[in-house]
């Protein structure tokens, strides 16, 4: 994710009373050359800066800064009027900066404390996050804009010269190249930015540095504990995929690209680097799965910058062109399509869905859904309807002619347009403006012979309640005689649209939308039963066991704030029948409502004996801790899941960590700690967008290769 502190209404409402003279000063940015000494055991940031004004900027601007910084301007005829306390998360003080005519460059000093203890950000269950907007402490030190650590003024861009003292055996990390470090025995660094930043960054830490030349790029890497070969392994796939976005996007941004080691578990993008924490860094998985989106931000993000009140784009064309093209080169891009659209349709469809021109950052599982998941689909089927090549065409010339700019879905659409020679107004309103999904039927499938010859006729239907969708539905035939299967596309712009295909051979089966190419809900029977059915839920049924009640309570209640919007919690030996209007969890192997877990799970060919859950064709043993989710024999619409162990050591692990793993149907775990062993999905067993035509069901006919977007490296 790409790092963003400073709460935007707050920001914008600041900017707002600055001169308005200072906003519309064109040509250069401001320019700070900053001097900073970092003293982390008193929490200490010493400073000067100089600053050079744009021309035409105001004698009189509004400044913010930290409180309790004291600044005292250095420039002779230059004052600081106070003009009192900014309220909010972080105390601010506000200052009226008066200057002589003339005086373009400013010079300030100031120090103090700044000490802001991490913090608990948003609803992200499933990630733990915490943050702060600054702090100076012993671990490490982290500053961003939102701590106010520099004077700000009412611009929107800046650049910057920042040299950094801090204690023996630290060193620091900013945006841009490094320019010297250490300086003799002094840790002094100096960093420096020359194109347009948002804001500024310092951090800093007991750091190991590595680093190796990507062509033009320099990849670093800093840790906090030396480790070449996890090094090596970061510098590697550093230099692959900034060869591989060079190639479809157009020249990395920036001087450099570190890797950088956090004192807390983060994962936030910034100009020129990430940071992460310890132990994201060390899954074996990172560097070729969340590491590339974050290497992608620099140009989606961090050098075309976002304009939050149109709505954030960048994080959804980043997922698509890191999360999606990955999954897209390893031949898997259609199951990741689906997992998109069941996180959208188990967190958001109902009800908490919100247009994309709403979106400006992750805080919850619907906004992840929306933000990430709905705008990812938008960019797929926008490259479903101009072409690979087009697409290409208008990802190269939206960041060519935005690079260092703040741009909107307006500057997207206009990006497309002008690659395609197509008017894609209606597309981009459609899908941004928009709250809601199509849902999709086929009705009335049938097929006759016509003179040796055979027509398929159906109707596609449009099941949601708001006005249609313009849409170009792939519908996949499959045949009599094997092969590959027959795909086409329908044009659909009302609530119905029949079709009508005249076919050689024999049709056996009709699947409609086959890859998940169109942003939809999809229907409860098309996705398997997976734990974002049960954490999605507005109201969840929690049936502790017969026995050993209180050793689950605290699962139960972990699970409580793990996303449903009511959760009631009950012991078994209290309910008659489960409710079948709500998402039902049941807990424990001593419950005595788990013949309706071995109904919800028959389907599947999943079985609760006394050895443990028999899959098909594997048995998780009772002394692992497991985990199922089926559908309620009641109602098929609602969820039914299971979680038991023998390890009561192991149950706080399991409230931690199973909202990490809301894709899967079953699970296992091992041990105290608890240690996944097995995870899987559920077959789709019915899928009301296919139609079998044979008295014996047959498979679905291979599609057409599609190539992915780019080769890997």
């Amino acid at each position: 994710m790409r790092a963003k502190f400073t709460p935007l209404l707050a920001l914008f409402a600041w900017l707002a009373i600055g001169c308005a003279s200072a906003l519309a000063a064109e040509g250069a940015p401001p320019h700070y050359a900053l001097t900073v000494t970092l003293d982390p055991a008193t929490h200490w940031i010493t400073a000067t800066a100089t600053i050079t004004l744009p021309a035409g900027a105001a004698p009189e601007l509004l400044l913010r800064l930290h409180a309790g910084l004291h600044p005292r301007p250095l420039t002779a005829g230059v004052r600081l009027l106070p003009q009192g306390r900014l309220q909010g998360a972080v105390p601010l003080e506000s200052y009226l900066l008066r200057r002589p005519a003339g005086a373009d460059r400013v010079t300030i000093r100031y120090g103090g404390p700044i000490f802001h203890p991490l913090a608990p950000y948003g609803a992200e269950y499933a990630r733990n996050f915490r943050d702060t907007p600054g702090t100076i402490e012993p671990a490490g030190v982290f500053l961003s804009s939102a701590a106010a650590w520099y004077p700000q003024l009412p611009f929107d861009r800046c650049t910057f010269r920042l040299q950094v003292t801090t204690p023996k055996g630290w060193s620091s990390v900013s945006q841009g190249a490094l320019r010297t470090g250490p300086v003799h025995a002094t840790p002094t660094m100096v960093w420096q930015e020359d194109h347009p930043q948002e804001e500024i960054y310092c951090l800093a830490g007991r750091f190991t540095r590595y680093q190796q030349e990507a062509g033009q790029v320099t990849a670093m890497v800093f840790l906090r504990q030396p480790d070449a070969e996890l090094a090596g392994r970061y510098l590697t796939a550093t230099g692959h995929y900034l060869a591989m976005y060079d190639q479809l996007l157009g020249p990395y941004p920036y001087a450099k690209f570190a890797l950088v080691e956090n004192f807390w578990e983060t994962g936030f993008g910034m100009p020129s680097f990430t940071l992460l924490g310890s132990t994201v860094i060390r899954l074996p998985f990172i560097p070729y799965t969340s590491f590339p989106h974050e290497i992608l931000h620099n140009w989606w993000g961090n050098s075309v910058y976002v304009d939050y009140q149109e709505g954030n784009w960048s994080e959804g064309l980043t997922a698509y062109l890191a999360d999606h093209l990955l999954k897209e080169q390893q031949g898997e891009g259609p199951a990741y399509r689906r997992d998109v659209l069941q996180k959208y349709t188990d967190f958001a469809a109902d009800g908490r869905d919100f247009p994309l021109r709403q979106f400006t950052a992750r805080h919850s599982p619907a906004t992840e859904a929306v933000g990430y998941g709905k705008a990812l689909m938008l960019f797929h089927m926008l490259r479903q309807e101009v072409g690979d090549a087009a697409f290409i065409k208008g990802l190269r010339a939206f960041y060519q002619d935005n690079r260092f700019r703040t741009a909107s879905f307006h500057e997207v659409e206009a990006s497309f347009s002008q690659a395609s020679d197509r008017d894609l107004a209606p597309f981009f309103r459609q899908w941004v403006e928009r709250t809601g999904a199509p849902r999709l039927l086929v009705r009335d499938a049938t097929t006759t012979e016509e003179k040796g010859r055979f027509r398929l006729s159906a109707t596609l239907v449009q099941a949601q309640e708001e006005e249609a969708y313009t849409l170009a539905v792939p519908v996949a035939v499959t045949m009599a005689g094997g092969g590959e299967a027959l795909v086409t596309t329908v044009p659909m712009h009302a609530k119905t649209q029949s079709f009508s295909l005249l076919l050689d051979r024999k049709p056996l089966r009709l699947d409609v939308d086959p890859q998940y190419d169109l942003f939809r809900v999809l229907d409860r029977q098309e996705a398997p039963p997976a734990l974002s059915q049960l954490f999605g839920a507005h109201r969840l049924y929690i049936v502790l066991p017969d026995k050993g009640a209180v050793d689950y309570l605290p699962l139960a209640e972990a699970l409580r704030r793990s996303g449903p919007e009511s959760v009631e919690i009950v012991k078994a030996a209290a309910v008659e029948t489960l409710p079948a209007d709500r998402a039902v969890l049941l807990l424990g192997w001593e419950n005595r409502l788990l013949p309706m877990m071995q109904q919800a799970l028959a389907p599947y060919g999943g079985t609760i004996t006394a050895e443990g859950l028999q899959l098909p064709g594997q048995l998780i043993a009772r002394n692992s801790s497991v985990v199922a989710v089926g559908r309620q024999p009641a109602n098929p619409a609602q969820p039914l899941g299971w979680i038991a162990t023998n390890l009561p050591a192991a149950i706080p692990g399991l409230g931690r960590k199973l909202p990490h793993y809301h894709k899967y149907g079953y699970l296992a775990f091992s041990g105290a700690e608890p240690v996944n062993t097995v995870k899987g999905m559920w077959p789709v067993v019915a899928s009301p967008l296919t139609v079998q035509f044979s008295k014996k069901p047959v498979a679905m006919g291979s599609l057409p290769s599609r190539s992915p977007l780019i080769a890997g490296q």
